[in-house]
């Protein structure tokens, strides 16, 4: 059974060829896998080095090109005109970009504008393109990301189950908190307790779902894997849970103190969560996102933390398999400077990192809908008392 429906994906191919249209380009060869799966429903989750491409004419026709080791996949789940394999007999890159030049010039013709994804495709294969075809190579990777950006109901739909199973592994998070605990074994508990949900609730769907603990220190590096870091009283713990279902991912995080807090330790967890439920308030469509970043921080820097702000106030959800990134029209960052629209799902997390300290912030991730109704898709207690 394939993963959205072939509406669903020809709703996505209309919005890329059309922006193909615009820009006078013949066919788009888009090798990130975020952007292979978005256009053809293929989930290449883990390319093991080996490349997959959509190949797509301006007409919206698609076709897939991959390894041979990825032929069950690609002819299960694709969505397309075409699917090609190729073996491991020679180099990777090499062969796969052969198939794309022998498939556009298989009747004859030689495009003279070809679309790729320029800020992600290494030079040597941008190189590699312009020897094979000498045409000129057009930025598209922006069409297919202002695409995502917006969702579809059956997004919203595995987004929505996404947010269930975060609270399951924020819950199973907690549980595992005890004097003495691994940073490993409360992770490790958390993301078994979201895999057995996603068998529950979302069956055959495959998961890429991870978990972060850090303890005391480590909460000053947020994407720091977990380690046997070990659980004393006094320790601030950033709870962090990742449930990925078929690439998508929802976020879900909370800093508690196992234990008494400090005084200093209750005043940086009040700013954030004061900045917290403001922005969370006021993320809602027509509101400038650079406003809401610059209201949100503000709050932190009236509280005596500007300099410990180490990142933006949240970022779009939806594909985040890793191999291209977040849609950039989601950031909520200073420069961004679009306004919040419907169909959007973005994370909510303002923080602060105070060395000696440690590291406080909350994420809650929050869907608008085509009516502009705005919910939390991850509601769990910002205060556990243990």
């Amino acid at each position: 059974m394939k993963i959205f429906s072939e509406a669903e994906i020809q709703r996505r191919r209309t919005l890329v060829s059309r922006g193909l249209q615009e820009r006078g380009v013949e066919v788009a060869f888009l090798h990130a896998a975020d952007s292979v799966y978005y256009l053809t429903g293929v989930p290449l989750l883990s390319p093991w080095g080996r490349p997959m491409w959509a190949v797509m004419r301006a007409d919206g026709s698609v076709a897939v090109i991959g390894s041979m080791i990825e032929k069950e996949t690609m002819e299960t789940y694709a969505w397309a005109d075409e699917v090609r394999a190729y073996d491991d007999a020679h180099n990777v890159w090499d062969r796969s970009l052969q198939e794309v030049a022998d498939l556009v010039t298989a009747d004859g013709h030689r495009p003279t504008r070809i679309g790729v994804e320029r800020s992600l495709l290494p030079v040597s294969i941008a190189e590699a393109l312009d020897s094979k075809l000498g045409a000129t190579l057009v930025e598209v990777g922006d069409l297919v990301f202002d695409a995502r950006l917006i969702k579809s109901d059956e997004e919203l739909a595995l987004l929505t189950t996404t947010g269930e199973v975060a609270k399951v592994g924020a819950n199973a998070f907690v549980e595992a908190l005890s004097p003495g605990v691994s940073e490993l074994a409360v992770a490790g508990h958390a993301v078994a307790e979201m895999n057995r949900a996603i068998a529950a609730l979302w069956p055959g769907g495959a998961t890429s779902t991870y978990a972060y603990c850090h303890l005391g220190e480590h909460t000053l590096s947020p994407h720091l894997h977990a380690t046997d870091r070990r659980l004393g009283r006094g320790d601030v713990v950033a709870l962090n849970v990742f449930p990925t279902i078929w690439g998508y991912c929802i976020e879900l995080e909370r800093t508690y103190i196992y234990g008494e807090p400090s005084d200093k330790q209750s005043q940086a967890l009040n700013a954030v969560n004061e900045a917290f439920q403001y922005a969370k308030r006021e993320f809602r469509p027509g509101k400038v996102i650079s406003e809401l970043h610059r209201e949100a921080s503000g709050i932190l820097e009236r509280e005596g933390y500007g300099e410990f702000i180490r990142h933006g106030t949240g970022h779009a959800h939806g594909i985040m398999i890793g191999a291209a990134g977040r849609e950039e029209g989601g950031e909520l960052r200073p420069y961004n400077h679009a306004a919040v629209r419907e169909r959007t799902v973005n994370s909510i997390e303002p923080g602060v990192y105070i060395p000696g300290l440690g590291g406080f912030r909350h994420s809650d991730v929050m869907a608008v809908a085509a009516d502009g109704s705005v919910r939390c898709l991850t509601d769990f207690p910002t205060e556990v008392r243990f």
